[in-house]
């Protein structure tokens, strides 16, 4: 297989060379306007001004077959083993299934108890819900939190930082019988969220009418864990092992996303993803979503070599979504040593930057557009038809053809765009919790397809593990950081 993907990646630099004094505005045609458009009833996928042509489009449409993509997305959908660094068997679409599966019972099981937590009594007493999480724990039910835009009841709080700043700060403003905390971490062993619950704890035992173990919920795949900090059997969720927390969002790690809800807009996420995966293995490689945006992303990657990828949201409740699909591709395929122990010839994942684009406008996108470095970019905006959303959208395209087309000015250089970043368009059609669950879905399903084509493991991260060993190692041994930093640097005592 790595001969293959080294003629692949040879092809590619070759039909890149062909491009290369190429405009995009010189590719753009409007016979593509249409037939580069991907319609689906959620989300219309528009990658009419990338820089392509035809001779690519037919290329990039046999390299799923090559590598045999059919089988690695039925290993994906079955929850075989496809995490080979690590032994384990991959579940994330299980949790988005409908019917129970006898290997991944646990699912469903767990799944009724997230329904019976949100109908429970305790919340109708409770003002205060304090998550501690941190990575894909805290950024897909803090994206939901936000998505939803509720004005609730109960004031939900995520907080992570490592100083306890941000939870000194909310405790400021809570009372402890009016407050409980949930702590959601797949090891619950993350220093972060450790020394956070070990504050909280603090903050608890000051009143000496509350009994603190009835303030504590825990989510994670250590339920020894679990217990040894103090959290009760009644109150743990338990996740499996095999979901990674960047694939989490779908688990009872969203629990406190829906808190002010209820459990079937909980399910109305779940079934935009399980539509998302119905596309991903029923559509045909050309008509396929994620296979194309992987399939440009490694184009824009290895052929164009553009070393970045701008994510632009255009509706604010989609705010943080960049944030989140940051560290979904980053850590899943932010790696450069391929199955076979080698060094991938790919260029693998781009930096996964952006934001909400309406304020990048102000900021960042002077460097996009006059800058000497290429970015590809995808927009996200909602066209719906309503008022309120159209200007939003009609700046959406503005800011794309921008992008794409530039303007030279020759009695200005100074005034000159050049353009040339390819871009695509996804277009939701409402803004409903089943089309964002469609949404995360496809981002996780290119996630995959692209690691696929590069030949790496997407679902484990041993980039971050050394950091983490080191300050462990710090911790206990004093003398370690003095031997590599000067004293002036070193912390102060």
């Amino acid at each position: 297989m790595s001969d293959i993907r080294k003629k692949i990646c040879n092809e590619l630099l070759l039909l890149g060379k062909g491009l290369e004094n190429t405009h995009l505005s010189e590719l753009h045609t409007e016979r593509y306007q249409e037939k580069r458009i991907i319609k689906n009833s959620l989300l219309n996928f528009d990658y009419s001004k990338q820089r392509i042509d035809e001779k690519v489009v037919d290329y990039l449409l046999k390299i799923p077959d090559l590598i045999n993509l059919k089988d690695s997305l039925q290993a994906l959908f079955d929850g075989n083993i496809i995490n080979p660094s690590e032994g384990r068997t991959v579940s994330h679409t299980i949790y988005r299934d409908k019917n129970s599966n006898e290997r991944f019972k646990i699912i469903f099981s767990e799944r009724e108890k997230i329904k019976s937590f949100l109908e429970k009594n305790i919340l109708k007493t409770i003002k205060n819900v304090i998550c501690l999480s941190i990575g894909g724990s805290r950024l897909g039910p803090e994206l939901l939190s936000e998505f939803q835009s509720l004005d609730g009841p109960i004031n939900i709080f995520f907080c992570s930082s490592f100083d306890l700043l941000e939870l000194c700060d909310v405790l400021r403003e809570c009372n402890q019988n009016e407050t409980i905390i949930i702590v959601s971490s797949k090891s619950f062993e993350t220093s972060e969220i450790l020394k956070n619950l070990d504050h909280a704890k603090s903050w608890f035992s000051q009143d000496p009418d509350i009994e603190c173990n009835d303030h504590l919920y825990g989510i994670s795949a250590n339920t020894s864990a679990m217990t040894a900090h103090g959290i009760k059997d009644s109150n743990q969720f338990q996740i499996l092992d095999s979901l990674g927390g960047r694939f989490s969002i779908w688990s009872s790690i969203s629990l406190p996303a829906f808190i002010n809800t209820n459990f079937n807009s909980y399910l109305d996420l779940l079934e935009g993803a399980r539509l998302a995966d119905e596309h991903t293995r029923k559509a045909s490689w050309e008509s396929n979503i994620p296979v194309v945006m992987a399939l440009l992303s490694v184009w824009n990657a290895s052929s164009l070599n553009i070393n970045n990828h701008g994510i632009f949201t255009y509706n604010f409740r989609l705010r943080s979504l960049t944030k989140y699909i940051a560290q979904l591709s980053m850590e899943s395929n932010g790696k450069s040593i391929n199955f076979d122990s080698q060094e991938s010839v790919f260029c693998t994942s781009p930096l996964i930057w952006g934001g909400y684009g309406i304020e990048l406008q102000h900021s960042k996108f002077q460097w996009l557009m006059q800058g000497k470095t290429a970015t590809s970019c995808d927009f996200i905006g909602l066209n719906n038809g309503k008022e309120e959303t159209v200007d939003s959208y009609e700046m959406l395209l503005s800011q794309v053809l921008a992008m794409t087309y530039g303007k030279e000015d020759k009695e200005c250089p100074y005034k000159t765009i050049k353009g040339n970043n390819p871009c695509s368009i996804l277009q939701l059609n409402s803004i409903d919790l089943k089309s964002l669950g469609f949404l995360l879905a496809i981002y996780e399903h290119k996630a995959f397809i692209e690691a696929s084509i590069l030949g790496i493991d997407p679902f484990d991260q041993w980039g971050v593990q050394l950091g983490k060993s080191i300050a462990l190692k710090s911790k206990h041994d004093k003398e370690f950081l003095n031997e590599k930093f000067s004293k002036s640097i070193l912390p102060k005592s």
